[in-house]
């Protein structure tokens, strides 16, 4: 019998690490069959000592442990995961910086994300990589608008450590580095003023250029639908941020870094923690960003 049941530990292992599309079912399966049956089997003493060694390695194993991690986004396997919110989920809470705001959604559901707090700020999550040493970084944060964010603004001069977007950023270490700007823009077409940086070139649009830190390290983004402009007191659900999906067809954010996942390799192994930050230069009652997904994994 324990040749049995180590075979089938064995495959559905081997089919965690190489099907990823399956491994929370597989393991929901692997804890409910060998784990479950086995007390109401009357193995002797020797299975129920395995099977509960099985149970000890359930209770405190990772997928990302197993090499998952996100080998069609991030390139290969290996990635450790840092950073993860995922506000679908009920029991999951806000960053404390951050607070709870709930909608309604399509078909009567309740859409549930979370949100700066003050204004003219950037409010920060922070995450700790625990010393793990790394070179490569890799996520992804999907969210939603409400209001008329205005994307880089117009002011000169803006740092790292001002409120130089509206919409999220990734950093690390201390003094902080960009690892990836996720920008909110009035429009990604029609607003000449605030619009996204990767829109039509042709228009040459001053008040939007990139600052020298930020570079290409950026994804961009509208609430409004194609060819239309963000209007001030509207919360724009129904369009998901930063999905690389929607854009006119004049302009290129959907193709521009190929949204939703960034990938950087850095110059050097660090072992600095990472913050993920929602900035915006007014109150949130007037323009903010809700961030629904969050996932930043390392290597």
């Amino acid at each position: 019998m324990l040749r049995y049941v180590a075979l089938f530990l064995f495959v559905l292992l081997l089919q965690i690490r190489f099907d990823p599309s399956n491994q929370q079912a597989l393991v929901k399966t692997l804890n409910a069959t060998v784990v479950g049956d086995a007390t109401t089997c009357s193995y002797d003493a020797l299975l129920d000592d395995v099977t509960s060694q099985i149970r000890s390695i359930l209770s405190n194993v990772s997928l990302d442990s197993l090499g998952v991690g996100r080998p069609g986004h991030c390139g290969g396997l290996n990635w450790t995961r840092i950073a993860y919110l995922n506000m679908t989920d009920l029991n999951q809470t806000c960053p404390s910086n951050w607070t709870l705001v709930t909608y309604p959604g399509n078909s009567g559901t309740t859409l549930r994300a979370c949100q700066r707090k003050n204004t003219g700020s950037c409010d920060v999550a922070y995450y700790s990589v625990k010393g793990k040493r790394y070179t490569q970084i890799c996520g992804r944060i999907v969210g939603n608008v409400y209001g008329q964010p205005e994307a880089f603004g117009t002011q000169t001069g803006q740092t790292i450590d001002t409120v130089y977007v509206d919409g999220m950023d990734i950093t690390r270490g201390s003094p902080r580095q960009l690892v990836w700007t996720f920008v909110t823009a009035t429009s990604r077409m029609n607003n000449l003023k605030y619009l996204c940086p990767c829109s039509n070139k042709s228009l040459n649009i001053s008040t939007t250029n990139v600052p020298a830190f930020v570079g290409s390290n950026y994804f961009c983004d509208s609430g409004a639908p194609p060819n239309k402009t963000d209007s001030s007191g509207i919360h724009y659900y129904n369009h998901t941020l930063w999905s690389g999906m929607d854009c006119p067809s004049q302009s290129t954010c959907c193709s521009f870094n190929t949204p939703p996942w960034f990938w950087r390799v850095l110059p050097n192994s660090t072992t600095d923690d990472i913050e993920v930050r929602q900035c915006a230069n007014a109150g949130p009652t007037d323009e903010n960003v809700d961030a629904m997904i969050i996932e930043v994994y390392i290597k």
